[in-house]
């Protein structure tokens, strides 16, 4: 039995009528009659009743009918299926990504690419630079999004963005002051709340050359590896902290964001994915990415 028996069978019950049937399939009536003939000598049962006035449904036509129409829809959708995963419009990608871009650019990304393609299926998973490379690796995620550089080799980057550092100072402290800027020179003595290097090590080491070329070393009264806690550190007057410019939209009124007068370096956002990525959704989310303006 073939799909086009079954296509065959269908459209005959939908007409009633060989003439009509085999003129909408474009085949000669003789040749559907014997299409037909055939189906029900496999099958084993009778499925029309054909005399020179009328063709009708046997019972068991009218059963095979129903899950004929359904094996037929059922081969349709595989088929649209199939080709929208092969165009990238539909599938599953796992993203990993950094607490840098939950503030701005993730959003952004997710509900841009999401009105494009709303059939492929997006699973966000909070995680460090480190922790994403490791994922990479892996298979756990398909694609990262982190702070470069990064010395994994078999891994593919694109860069997103680059943006300044500000200072997140504790606004009880800083209240009374109406600040424009501030240099890191004025801050040497203050106490700072830094990220850990094993987390994010690119972030790190910047933080560090800016308080390097600044002519200073931080004095570091507390470290975190999540942002979030970072910022509450600084809200609760532990300590201030360099911190990039996107972390403005955290808003948090216990915060005080200020530009760094006397800065120089910029913050880097890339994605990342594994080499020989041969999934067409995970190919079309990066070039959608990377065409975008963020």
């Amino acid at each position: 039995m073939e799909l086009r028996h079954l296509r065959y069978f269908t459209t005959v019950a939908k007409e009633l009528h060989f003439g009509n049937a085999a003129k909408n399939l474009h085949i000669a009536q003789p040749a559907l009659s014997h299409q037909i003939k055939q189906l029900e000598e496999e099958i084993g049962v009778k499925l029309l009743h054909r005399t020179q006035r009328k063709v009708e449904l046997t019972e068991a036509g009218k059963v095979f009918l129903l899950r004929a129409k359904e094996i037929l829809k059922n081969v349709t959708e595989a088929c649209d299926e199939a080709r929208s995963v092969s165009s990238g419009e539909l599938g599953q990608i796992k993203i990993g990504f950094t607490g840098f871009v939950t503030y701005d650019i993730l959003p952004s990304i997710i509900r841009n690419y999401q009105s494009e393609f709303p059939n492929v299926k997006l699973l966000l998973k909070h995680l460090t630079t480190t922790e994403q490379v490791k994922a990479l690796n892996e298979g756990i995620i398909d694609i990262g999004i982190l702070i470069p550089p990064i010395e994994e080799r078999k891994l593919k980057l694109a860069f997103l963005r680059e943006e300044d550092f500000v200072m997140a100072l504790p606004r009880e402290q800083f209240h009374d002051k109406e600040i424009s800027g501030i240099k890191l020179i004025d801050l040497a003595n203050e106490r700072f709340i830094m990220p850990t290097r094993i987390s994010g090590p690119g972030y790190y080491d910047l933080i560090i050359s800016l308080c390097y070329h600044a002519g200073f070393s931080p004095n570091t009264v507390q470290e975190a590896q999540e942002l979030q806690t970072i910022i509450s550190l600084v809200a609760s007057g532990l300590g201030v902290a360099i911190v990039p410019n996107s972390l403005r939209f955290a808003d948090n009124e216990n915060v005080l964001y200020v530009p760094i007068q006397d800065g120089g370096y910029r913050m880097k956002t890339a994605l990342a994915w594994g080499e020989g990525q041969d999934s067409p959704a995970i190919e079309q989310f990066i070039n959608f990415v990377r065409e975008c303006n963020y």
